[in-house]
């Protein structure tokens, strides 16, 4: 009995020690030796285990925190000099500006495609100048002309076709037209959205009367030469006649003007004339304090070789001055090569020149609100070429030259450039662009709406330069209609790009192939390729299938055969069909030629051996002695 009543007894215990919980728990913290681990066997030893296990757990979590913590403070810790030291010197670079861009459009004379370090990777003829900004923005590797001078540059001015314009061949001093008064220019078009306007260099779209001078055609200032050629020294224009079976003994005359007036011979001392022209464009840059945007359109005499009278006839000469002669790419070019040596040297003048004209937009503080276009009016002509103007360019691997509807006279160099305005740089793009979409494109990059433009063939590519796309609006391109005929396409459902070449475009006959660049051969190229280069696809220079255009129209894939090695006519007689069939559409567009002959009238032996507008009212303005430039009200 006594037995059975002790659970009743310990029973009790609880009850009374629940009475002071506090009591009670406070026990296990006043040390484990004491009363209540002292024979305890269950409960409240297990729970001393789970309060260990707790705090190990604590202590895990609060150095978890304290890394955690710590990595988010470097970070930000990092942010924080990011944004200090870096940050404040590109505050002034948008993402996309506003306003107006500037606008510097250099514009190379018979630049051959293997002319430069960027196009082939040329070891020949290193332009770091030009080679800087051409990989620092867009390059326009598929970037078409019209196959000779005035052409080309009635176009880039009117954004039409030199066949709708008719100026569809380089006119001859003395000869009376020029680009029709009616058609309203690329700087006309920009002074209507508030910029000035200067032209430096060569013009070549009409010069027998006033009215076709720059000054009257959207120009502000211009300092250059009017005819297609000039004497670097001595500012003269050799006639063309002879070279045209045109027979004379004009010696020609002396051919550079400032905003209509003559700039004496006394004023200039024979200074060579891509320097003048190069720091006329440093003290306009420098003393332009306007708040108008500005456009230059620097037309440079490099690298076209150019002529003499000797007496007898017109000497086709390069000349060089002794400084580029020395650099150490000339000088490493074999003296056999002289011609060729002296094109390198011209080169590097070249180079020199779009040097000078970025540092004086950098350090006019300019630079960066500036949009910089370079390009070629056509392909390079080399010593072979027909007619005048035998220079030692160079267009390997592409075909033939300088005057035709292949490759190497019409596809040429060309990039755009600008630190702001461009979304994407250090790109290359293959999109085809005609020179004729560079005056929707320019005005719409100045703002314009294109909505106020005429009707005109050429199309803004300004929103895909602008964001860096790889396709333009562009698929069609006719890079000749009148001396040959060269169309481009491209197929709708596969993006091949076709070409027809058909025609005649010179007498000679006996030469439709390919030039190495002089100096170089198979083993020794001096070429390095890069990602620009072009590849030939078939081995370069060797024709696979004949094409022979003045007997029957040639058919080339310039996706697969960029050299233009192989005429697939015969084998694609539908796609040949389609390409003339465009080719006819185009020409019930064409306006009637302009060409007229040579008028003796014009004779600057008649005008104290100076080309002025025979045909104007007022043919002489010559300023006052050694005053060669002239105010004006845009510097």
């Amino acid at each position: 009995m006594a037995h059975s009543t002790a659970p009743s007894a310990g029973s009790s215990a609880p009850s009374a020690g629940s009475s002071e919980p506090f009591a009670g728990s406070s026990a296990p913290f006043a040390g484990s030796s004491g009363a209540i681990l002292k024979g305890s066997t269950g409960s409240v030893v297990g729970s001393i285990t789970f309060s260990d296990e707790g705090r190990a757990r604590r202590q895990k979590v609060l150095y978890t925190l304290a890394v955690v913590v710590f990595i988010v403070g470097l970070v930000l810790g990092i942010v924080g000099l990011y944004f200090y030291y870096w940050r404040p010197t590109r505050t002034e670079e948008p993402s996309y500006p506003t306003g107006q861009p500037n606008i510097v459009l250099i514009i190379a004379d018979d630049l051959g495609h293997a002319d430069l370090g960027y196009s082939e990777g040329n070891q020949q003829t290193p332009t770091p100048n030009i080679d800087r900004l051409a990989w620092d923005g867009i390059i326009l590797n598929r970037h078409y002309t019209h196959q000779s001078c005035s052409p080309t540059r009635s176009a880039l001015m009117t954004g039409k076709y030199d066949f709708q314009t008719g100026l569809t061949y380089p006119y001859a001093s003395g000869e009376p037209y020029g680009l029709p008064l009616h058609h309203k220019l690329l700087p006309q078009y920009l002074k209507d959205l508030n910029y000035s306007t200067f032209l430096l260099g060569k013009w070549h779209l009409g010069a027998h009367t006033r009215e076709f001078y720059p000054d009257q055609r959207g120009f502000d200032y211009w300092l250059g030469y009017l005819e297609g050629e000039v004497d670097p020294f001595h500012y003269r224009t050799s006639w063309l006649g002879p070279d045209l079976g045109i027979q004379g003994a004009v010696k020609g005359g002396r051919n550079l003007y400032e905003n209509g007036f003559q700039v004496a011979e006394d004023c200039t001392n024979n200074h060579y004339l891509p320097h003048l022209l190069t720091e006329r464009f440093e003290q306009i840059i420098h003393t332009y304090n306007s708040s108008r945007p500005f456009f230059v359109y620097f037309s440079t005499p490099l690298p076209k070789a150019n002529s003499e009278w000797n007496g007898t006839e017109r000497v086709n000469r390069q000349f060089v001055m002794p400084q580029y002669a020395a650099r150490a790419p000339v000088r490493a070019m074999d003296n056999k090569f002289a011609g060729r040596k002296q094109q390198i040297a011209q080169i590097q003048a070249l180079d020199d020149q779009v040097g000078r004209i970025t540092q004086a937009l950098e350090d006019k503080g300019v630079l960066d609100n500036t949009i910089i276009l370079f390009m070629s009016d056509n392909g390079g002509a080399p010593a072979i070429a027909p007619l005048f103007h035998r220079n030692h360019g160079s267009n390997w691997p592409l075909r033939m030259f300088r005057g035709t509807p292949f490759e190497g006279g019409v596809r040429n160099l060309a990039f755009i450039w600008s630190k702001w305005w461009l979304k994407r740089k250090a790109i290359a793009t293959d999109q085809l662009f005609h020179v004729i979409d560079w005056l929707p494109t320019l005005y719409d990059a100045a703002g314009g709406k294109l909505s106020n433009l005429p009707e005109m063939s050429g199309v803004s590519q300004w929103t895909s330069l602008r964001n860096g796309e790889k396709k333009g609006p562009r698929t069609e391109i006719v890079a000749s209609l009148v001396r040959g005929l060269g169309l481009l396409a491209e197929e709708p459902s596969t993006g091949t790009l076709y070409k027809l070449v058909g025609g005649s475009f010179f007498n000679n006959k006996s030469f439709m192939g390919w030039l190495r660049t002089e100096g170089t051969n198979a083993t020794h190229t001096m070429t390095v390729k890069t990602s620009v280069s072009v590849d030939c696809g078939n081995p370069a220079g060797v024709e696979r299938t004949a094409c022979r255009p003045w007997i029957a129209d040639c058919l080339f894939d310039l996706s697969r055969d960029p050299c233009e090695t192989d005429n697939i006519a015969a084998t694609n007689p539908s796609m040949l069909k389609t390409m003339q069939d465009k080719m006819r559409a185009y020409n019930a567009t064409a306006g009637p030629h302009l060409m007229k002959p040579f008028d003796s009238a014009s004779n600057p032996e008649r005008w104290k051996n100076w080309w002025v507008p025979w045909m104007d009212p007022v043919p002489v303005k010559g300023p006052a002695p050694c005053l060669p430039f002239q105010p004006s009200s845009a510097i």
